[in-house]
């Protein structure tokens, strides 16, 4: 888990070092390289040690062959796949990238993990800008004729090319707390897209195996995956714990997954905390946050990421990382990808499984905050996004469109809320394992009157019992009205937009 840049604009030079270190160098507290100059571009990586901790295979990464790699994130079947193409035992999922990538051989679809790299070849040119399959890891882009510039955090590209605000980012910013199709909050910087490379197009589309779903679905195919998945996403050379609430997914990942710290925060009085203070679990750390708490987390984090955060729940998320870092803690799980794989937004899925027709103005008022008006440029942009899809009913269809652009937005929160605090951020649910059984569940499988999710609730069943298992989680958002001075009387959400978008101004 790292912090990377990589420029061929003529702009970047040593000055602005300074500015990069200053947006990118709390990604990796570990090392930070200098601005290293190499076949017409310049790189810096600033490391969080996870894998290989001890090596001196510090980044940018130039090759034998002269090519150069910036990498952030974990290649977990890296030793699998060293013997595979080497019959080498390697300990650095970098330098198994690197030589992959030097050589030519690589198989995006083989990688088993989650990252986002750039590959300059021997010749000088941009060879591979690649994103993991489901968007985990963030990577951010900017291009004009005098060249091309990547970073891990969108603020760094608008420091260094003086760049304006995106207004149509703060309209979809209103509508679902992130700039979901604008790609950032600045005018010309984009995202790579999940599961592409820049140079080479898409490799991995999640709605190919929609449509090859045959609905031949198995539980106990479903708690392989699972196990798989969460033993992959414990590879690692330093210590892990799991973030826990009282929702079946992350007391899923403990049943099946072995640690020996966990972490829970909240407000004094919140239903899961006060679940967990009588579980009697040990190893286990529960922080009550305060207001005063909250606010000081939340000015720092606005600052330090310099665009408006997604939820409430982020400052929590950086606070309780911050607590395990303490812990001697390095990398943090946690259950997203649960919920969109496996139908788990109970209203919105309830009306999908229900519905003959998808019905544009129904799914935004569902999935909205501040639904578009119709015929707004946002509500064509959704309106277009549906009209061109395929998929079979309008059950997998938003299945898709919750697993292909509402999934990256949790990620991006989780990922900069921990690495903020030194932490890296894992999810063991959303990986290609589980996806692939998960994709052969159909709605009346996943869901069962107002509930969804029916597969993961009878696996836990037999651990945490029937009324665990099936009880529907009531959500407790954070109240802002009790943080925030709040003088004009707005509601909560209201003064989460308000507060955010000062960071713009």
């Amino acid at each position: 888990m790292c912090g990377i840049f990589l420029s061929s604009h003529s702009v970047v030079n040593d000055k602005s070092l300074a500015t990069i270190e200053q947006c990118l160098s709390f990604r990796g507290p570990d090392y930070s390289s200098a601005l290293i100059t190499h076949l017409g571009w310049k790189a810096y990586h600033s490391r969080l040690s996870i894998i290989d901790i001890n090596s001196s295979v510090h980044q940018p990464l130039i090759d034998n062959n002269g090519g150069m790699l910036v990498f952030n994130g974990e290649i977990l079947n890296y030793k699998e796949l060293g013997v595979k193409y080497f019959n080498e035992v390697y300990t650095s999922d970098t330098k198994l990238l690197s030589d992959l990538l030097s050589l030519g051989i690589i198989d995006l679809n083989e990688l088993d993990g989650f990252f986002a790299f750039v590959y300059i070849g021997n010749n000088g040119k941009l060879q591979n800008a690649v994103r993991d399959k489901f968007g985990v890891k963030p990577l951010f882009y900017y291009k004009d004729k005098y060249g091309i510039s990547f970073s891990s955090e969108p603020n760094l590209l608008k420091k260094l090319f003086n760049l304006s605000v995106n207004k149509t980012a703060i309209e979809e910013y209103y509508a679902v707390r992130s700039p979901i199709f604008s790609g950032s909050f600045f005018n010309s910087v984009d995202s790579v897209h999940p599961g592409h490379c820049l140079s080479m197009g898409c490799y991995f589309d999640c709605k190919t195996l929609f449509n090859q779903s045959n609905y031949e679905a198995s539980i106990n195919d479903t708690f392989v995956s699972l196990k798989k998945g969460i033993s992959s996403r414990l590879v690692s050379d330093v210590p892990i714990g799991l973030l826990l609430s009282k929702g079946i997914d992350s007391n899923l990942i403990k049943e099946l997954g072995s640690f020996t710290k966990y972490y829970s925060i909240g407000f004094s009085g919140d239903d899961d905390l006060e679940y967990l203070k009588k579980e009697d679990i040990k190893n286990l750390t529960i922080s009550e946050c305060t207001p005063k708490e909250y606010i000081n987390s939340f000015n720092y984090l606005l600052n330090l990421r310099g665009e408006p955060m997604s939820v409430p729940n982020e400052v929590l998320l950086y606070r309780i990382a911050k607590i395990a870092s303490a812990d001697g803690i390095k990398v943090l799980l946690s259950g997203e990808g649960a919920d969109e794989f496996f139908g788990g937004y109970d209203r919105i899925f309830k009306w999908a499984a229900q519905a003959e027709n998808f019905d544009i103005e129904k799914f935004l008022i569902l999935y909205c905050y501040d639904p578009p008006l119709k015929g707004s440029r946002l509500f064509k942009i959704f309106q277009q996004l549906f009209n061109d899809n395929n998929l079979k009913s309008v059950f997998e269809t938003v299945r898709w469109f919750f697993i292909r652009y509402h999934m990256p937005i949790l990620f991006r929160r989780l990922d900069f809320s921990l690495m903020a605090a030194g932490v890296e951020g894992r999810e063991p649910i959303a990986n290609y394992h589980v996806f692939k059984e998960a994709v052969k569940f159909s709605s009346s499988q996943l869901m069962c009157g107002d509930l969804g999710k029916i597969p993961l609730r009878k696996i836990i069943k037999e651990y945490k019992g029937e009324e665990f298992a099936f009880e529907k989680k009531v959500g407790f958002p954070v109240d802002l009205t009790k943080i925030f001075h709040n003088p004009d009387k707005l509601s909560s959400y209201d003064l989460w937009f308000k507060e955010n978008l000062k960071v713009l101004e």
